[in-house]
């Protein structure tokens, strides 16, 4: 880059001699056409009518050039004048020309002789024909022209046709070589210039790059990535650093989740093997411990399948769903669904539900979003009655807000601790009441995985003694993608 930029200067003049060589070959090709078309006309048309006057103009439009008539005695006989004035060449050259701006064909006209005396038209009333090209006004300004005679019987005349064009490099084309020369000193610091850009921009590159790089053994270990510029790559360099952050604390939950589901694995493993251990026996087989036995299996392989099968299906939503198909449901119509099968269940019989529903379309997979909405209301049946309330209480609201559907499930039980309230949605994280069953705790983790596998959000609140409430938020289908919020639980 420096160096086109020092260079550009030299290139620009150099190349601009060229453009003035074809420039000048256009100019003579178009004043001659504009020339032999006006000497036809008038040939044609002798008497200085208003058709030939009119053919005269158009032949000089055509050409954009000024085409003139003149007499032996020199008198004009039509003038037409169709050189543009402002064009982009002419506009450029002024911001080489300076204030006094671009040269033009009219400057010339004021400094030239009488039409009569000039040497263009006395050859070509003697001799029939003068075409050429000469640098006028200081060679600022070249006037290309193309003169014919026109023979009648009255007398001769005379066609002139006359095109210009600033030489805009003019100026900087009469020190192209001490530019040259100037160019090559530059060009010495320019090269050093560009060895030190090279360095500063490169080197803090090439040394994050080893720094990452470097990460591939020790990804997780070791201190950050050194920030030791303020700019756009100490920028970058804590942009890796928050992502190293990222990766080590999602590999940490990770580690935790293995560990959490070893230890959940181990009760089941180590009550199959006890019973397998105690089934030989000694003596008779006994029917009450043939019972014992079998209902800790049974106990034990169920407690298994519901652990791995949950956990594939947290798996599976926190993938995203994929594959799996979706459909365009009423959230309201499902949520009475789900309750209505509630109410049916013996285990709620001392629990009331207050509904209060507004149709709510959404796009889901119909028995995923079921499922997560159903462990809600479980939940939240199953901590109504512990909170010394009057009545045992289930309030579920569905509404719209923002392009979103909400639904709001709340009940009037002792609420959730605010120690626990960051870990509800944390994998094996249980806090049931007694006689409800200790459960899987991967319940409010795969709920929250589901909704969020769908593009939505999933957020408890709670005070203690006043109930829990738990927000679920899912994207409308009339807005087809996800609107992201910015919600936090709200205050309770």
């Amino acid at each position: 880059m420096v160096l086109a930029v020092i260079l550009a200067p030299v290139g620009i003049v150099f190349g601009a001699r060229y453009d003035d060589a074809g420039e000048e070959d256009r100019m003579r090709a178009r004043v001659l056409r504009a020339a032999e078309a006006a000497r036809s006309i008038v040939a044609t048309n002798p008497d200085a009518s208003s058709s030939l006057v009119a053919s005269i103009e158009e032949a000089a439009a055509d050409e954009r050039v000024r085409l003139r008539v003149v007499d032996g005695a020199g008198v004009v006989v039509a003038d037409h004048d169709h050189e543009p004035s402002t064009s982009l060449r002419d506009r450029i050259g002024d911001l080489f020309f300076g204030p006094e701006g671009a040269p033009t064909l009219r400057a010339y006209e004021e400094l030239a002789p009488r039409l009569a005396e000039r040497p263009e038209v006395q050859r070509a009333l003697a001799e029939g024909h003068a075409e050429g090209c000469e640098r006028a006004l200081g060679g600022k300004l070249l006037v290309c022209h193309a003169a014919l005679r026109v023979s009648s019987p009255t007398a001769a005349r005379v066609v002139l046709a006359q095109k210009s064009s600033p030489r805009v490099i003019r100026a900087i084309s009469d020190v192209r070589y001490p530019l040259l020369k100037l160019s090559f000193f530059v060009l010495v610091g320019g090269l050093a210039l560009a060895a030190w850009l090279g360095r500063r921009i490169a080197r803090p590159i090439e040394e994050l790059r080893a720094e990452v790089l470097d990460r591939i053994e020790r990804p997780l270990s070791g201190t950050p990535i050194p920030v030791r510029t303020e700019d756009e790559i100490g920028d970058l360099a804590g942009a890796f650093n928050t992502l190293l952050a990222a990766i080590a604390e999602r590999s940490q939950k990770n580690h935790a989740f293995m560990a959490d589901l070893v230890h959940e694995l181990k009760s089941p493993v180590a009550a199959v093997r006890a019973a397998a251990e105690a089934l030989p026996g000694e003596g008779p087989p006994n029917p009450a411990r043939i019972e014992r036995l079998r209902q800790v299996l049974f106990d034990s392989s169920k407690r298994l399948d519901a652990l791995v099968s949950q956990f594939l299906e947290l798996a599976r939503a926190e993938a995203g769903l994929p594959s799996e198909e979706r459909m365009a449901l009423d959230a309201a119509e499902l949520v009475r669904g789900i309750i209505a099968t509630l109410q049916k269940d013996e285990r709620r019989a001392g629990i009331s539900f207050e509904l209060d529903v507004a149709p709510a379309q959404v796009e889901v997979v119909p028995a995923r979003i079921e499922a997560a909405v159903r462990n809600l209301l479980d939940n939240a049946a199953d901590f109504a009655g512990e909170g010394g309330a009057a009545r045992a209480c289930v309030r579920v609201r569905v509404s719209t807000d923002a392009g979103q559907c909400v639904i709001e499930v709340e009940d009037t039980g002792p609420g959730i601790p605010p120690e626990n309230l960051p870990r509800v949605f944390d994998r094996f994280f249980t806090d049931r009441p007694a006689g409800t069953g200790q459960g899987t705790g991967l319940g409010l983790a795969l709920a929250k995985a589901i909704v969020e596998a769908h593009g939505g959000t999933l957020v408890a609140a709670s005070k203690p003694g006043r109930g829990a409430l738990f927000l679920l938020r899912l994207p409308l289908v009339s807005h087809g993608v996800h609107i992201h919020s910015d919600d936090v639980s709200p205050e309770r």
